[in-house]
């Protein structure tokens, strides 16, 4: 396959057969509203030698139905019902049965590009790569739509690409696995935590460091879809707090690495919880699951306070690093312009 690339779009030339399988594992959970959208973008892609496990999480809408359906009318789909475990639990359970010599996910209310898989495989092909992490589009009920920008790929050896995913996530926050392609056996014995959400930090850090070769690239090909009612975008929760634990969990996984700074970005990470909480808490609000919440923010300013200096010597943005201050200096002022500000660009688009 030979490629090129310029400014606002990707084309390609077939060059060879298919020779590369590749599974892709969909947690399904009551989005009977968006399933349609992403296992069609799955299907329609350019790439043909594709396994698509649906995992149906024990859903109570329509979603049992719908991927019974696709397992009908496609014989490259593959149905498994199970009872409800959350999402880390479905993606072991895809992982379990996964045929494919690379393995990726794709959460079922996203969807990704016709030319995903086909540009991803020709990078593994052409780096030797043990996987490939690409971009992704923030898209919200108006539906809007980025434009390609100029490719830009780079390739890690080694323990730069544990580095490279420690500067990356503390610079943009990021840290899901559905926008990595990776070879399966890459992936024996490793498996999602269970039980907790976020559980894509530590996983990929696992995942990572036993890579030997890492392809990067700019292109987005990735659709976040991003509901006025997704848990990324409601109120804080009691389960928001298991942030915690996966930053634990990702400082004891480089507690002894001695490569670079990725044992102190670790650290970094477990420094920036209690801010990024506190940032929900301003932008959403917070549960009612919470019965003192002037409590919940008194401890999270508490904890803030603590680790400030580690967030303001680190390379996190600037702008995050300005809001932190200000929390630093006072939550009630900070909290009450944010909403403000929110409220008026709200109005503004109306």
């Amino acid at each position: 396959m030979i490629f090129y690339s310029c400014k606002y779009h990707i084309k390609y030339i077939m060059m060879t057969d298919n020779d590369i399988t590749i599974s892709v594992i969909v947690p399904v959970y009551n989005v009977e509203k968006y399933l349609h959208r992403c296992v069609n973008s799955i299907l329609n892609q350019s790439y043909s030698d594709i396994e698509i496990i649906l995992i149906n999480d024990g859903s109570k809408d329509s979603c049992p139905m719908i991927c019974d359906q696709y397992a009908k009318d496609y014989n490259n789909i593959h149905v498994i019902h199970k009872t409800n475990g959350g999402l880390s639990s479905a993606r072991n359970c895809g992982i379990e049965v996964a045929q494919g010599d690379f393995i990726t996910f794709v959460d079922s209310d996203d969807w990704i590009d016709s030319e995903t898989y086909t540009y991803c495989i020709n990078q593994v092909r052409l780096f030797n790569a043990d996987a490939i992490e690409f971009n992704y589009i923030s898209v919200n009920d108006s539906g809007k739509v980025v434009p390609y920008s100029r490719e830009k790929i780079n390739v890690y050896y080694g323990k730069d690409i544990l580095q490279y995913y420690m500067e990356s996530s503390t610079k943009n926050g990021s840290y899901s696995v559905c926008r990595m392609l990776v070879k399966k056996n890459i992936l024996k014995n490793l498996r999602f935590r269970e039980g907790r959400i976020n559980e894509d930090i530590d996983f990929k850090y696992k995942v990572l460091s036993r890579c030997n070769s890492c392809v990067v690239t700019n292109q987005k090909f990735y659709y976040y879809f991003q509901s006025s009612n997704s848990l990324s975008t409601g109120k804080l929760l009691k389960k928001d707090f298991d942030l915690f634990v996966a930053a634990d969990e990702l400082c004891n996984l480089a507690r002894d690495e001695t490569y670079g700074s990725i044992k102190k970005l670790s650290f970094v990470k477990k420094a920036r919880t209690p801010f990024s909480l506190l940032c929900k808490i301003s932008y959403f609000g917070i549960s009612n699951e919470f019965i003192n919440k002037k409590n919940v923010i008194k401890i999270l300013m508490s904890k803030h306070r603590k680790y400030f200096k580690y967030l303001i010597l680190s390379p996190m943005p600037k702008n995050r690093k300005i809001l932190s201050l200000l929390y630093f200096v006072n939550f009630t002022i900070t909290d009450t312009c944010i909403k403000f500000a929110k409220k008026c660009i709200e109005g503004s688009k109306q």
